[in-house]
């Protein structure tokens, strides 16, 4: 996977923290910490890395490719994070550093349907 090009980052993303509290009932209320807002290259993974998630159980649907900043990078961004971009929620499976260049962090993810 490259680099991406100038242009390329044109999709507004939320970065959230999810994180569970218990609730009355044994139940359980999820709460979201908003992280960072920030632009994002937004791709559909193909089909290969699709059903090869599907069969390890780590469903990755679509991959985000944002700029590194100390508030969001591989170290930072986990599967405790959710990605929201056009009323569409994202779980972040994994995040890692695109080429290794520490320019670009990649996030996978899998879509959990619309907020």
């Amino acid at each position: 996977m490259s680099l991406p090009a100038a242009g390329e980052l044109n999709r507004r993303i939320v970065i959230k923290s999810q994180s569970d509290i218990p609730a009355m009932g044994a139940a359980i209320t999820q709460n979201f910490t908003t992280v960072a807002t920030v632009w994002a290259k937004h791709q559909p993974v193909g089909g290969a890395i699709f059903f090869g998630t599907k069969q390890v159980g780590e469903d990755v649907t679509d991959r985000f490719i944002v700029r590194r900043t100390s508030l969001v990078n591989e170290q930072t961004i986990t599967a405790n994070h959710v990605i929201e971009s056009n009323s569409t929620r994202y779980r972040v499976r994994r995040a890692s550093d695109l080429e290794g260049a520490r320019q670009f962090t990649m996030i996978e993810a899998e879509c959990l349907g619309n907020v």
